[in-house]
């Protein structure tokens, strides 16, 4: 029988939900860029220093060097509630410093979020409350993929969603000079309805710092990773 969390989390609206994509002009931010995008969007929307309305998808391209190379029409995506998107419109014409790197924030659209049978984020952190560790004292990297896994299927069953799980490569973020390592996530053979939950509410911490945030898996996205 679902505990009454499962239950107060099953019955929230994900179809409420939507991604605000504001089309950035810009070339470059950093590489590792989650928590300083995240603070720039603080200073304009000082509300969002609560952080739990908002989740910040990472923004897209190639990393080299330390430097995150933007596409020729990038855009910010961030996940709101439907009753949030007034919080946004400050963004609007506003320029957004990212270290030495500005990024000039256009008018935005709308999209209703869409299921997928298969979701991934490139990003997902939990709390463990002791990092597994060898009898040398280093990181124990199988016991500690083991207990990530373990603390994911918890969040899964406290939102009543069930899902195959598949760990990707180790990721780091950095915020406030400290790392906080985690994985690339991806689930599969999701329900519609199962899906629009987990995009709605995510997996694990610092969402508004672009970790945990789960999209459709793009088929040309697949394709590489299958051909790698």
């Amino acid at each position: 029988m679902p505990n009454t969390n499962s239950e107060a989390l099953s019955s929230v609206d994900a179809h409420a939900f939507v991604d605000v994509s504001f089309p950035l002009r810009g070339r470059l931010a950093p590489s590792d860029h989650g928590y300083a995008l995240y603070s720039a969007i603080c200073r304009l929307i000082p509300e969002a220093h609560e952080g739990r309305w908002l989740a910040i998808h990472p923004l897209p391209g190639r990393r080299a060097d330390g430097v995150l190379m933007l596409p020729p029409r990038p855009f910010l995506t961030l996940r709101v509630h439907g009753k949030d998107l007034a919080r946004l419109l400050p963004l609007s014409g506003q320029s957004l410093m990212l270290g030495p790197h500005s990024l000039h924030v256009g008018t935005p659209n709308l999209f209703a979020l869409r299921p997928a049978a298969e979701l991934l984020a490139r990003q997902v952190v939990v709390r463990l409350t002791q990092a597994p560790r060898g009898a040398d004292g280093t990181l124990d990297k199988a016991a500690m993929a083991q207990a990530y896994r373990a603390e994911l299927v918890r969040q899964l069953q406290r939102l009543g969603v069930q899902a195959e799980i598949e760990l990707g490569g180790r990721r780091e973020i950095t915020v406030q000079g400290r790392r906080v390592l985690g994985f690339a996530v991806r689930l599969h053979g999701l329900s519609n309805e199962d899906s629009l939950r987990v995009q709605a509410h995510g997996l694990g911490g610092k969402r508004a710092m672009g970790c945990g945030v789960f999209g459709p898996l793009r088929p040309s996205l697949d394709a590489a990773r299958k051909g790698a």
